[in-house]
């Protein structure tokens, strides 16, 4: 048991703590994911798209943000980001989370995923006669 000692608001921050305690293991929170398209890693000069998903019941609207590692602020407010042609600077890990825009209570966050950009394809290929 949480105790805080204070002369007046010893059963106040009781109530508060259990109620924080109940509400946070009735039920689980959806997560965000992202998905990278083609793949998370790519050739330099291809098209890629990061997309942010959050399945949770009842709600139809949301408010998507898209961070960088290492980037200071948003770079994209869309459910989707595509780079086109995607380039090395691109490479890095990703996050993105969303609000319900009807309550704008519940901030839902994915895990980082990484998108890895490698040197351009070559499409040459050569044919040997057998």
């Amino acid at each position: 048991m949480c105790v805080l000692q204070s002369s007046k608001c010893v059963h106040t921050v009781k109530a508060a703590i259990f109620f924080i305690v109940n509400c946070c293991h009735c039920t689980e929170k959806p997560k965000a994911k992202v998905t990278i398209k083609p793949a998370q890693h790519v050739f330099r000069g291809e098209t890629v798209t990061l997309r942010c998903d959050i399945f949770a019941e009842g709600v139809t609207s949301w408010k998507y943000s898209w961070y960088k590692e290492d980037s200071t602020g948003v770079f994209s407010e869309l459910q989707e980001h595509t780079f086109s042609p995607v380039t090395e600077s691109d490479a890095g890990k990703y996050f993105c989370y969303g609000v319900e825009t009807e309550r704008s209570r519940s901030l839902h966050i994915s895990d980082e995923v990484t998108l890895t950009v490698s040197g351009e394809f070559d499409h040459l290929f050569t044919f040997t006669q057998v």
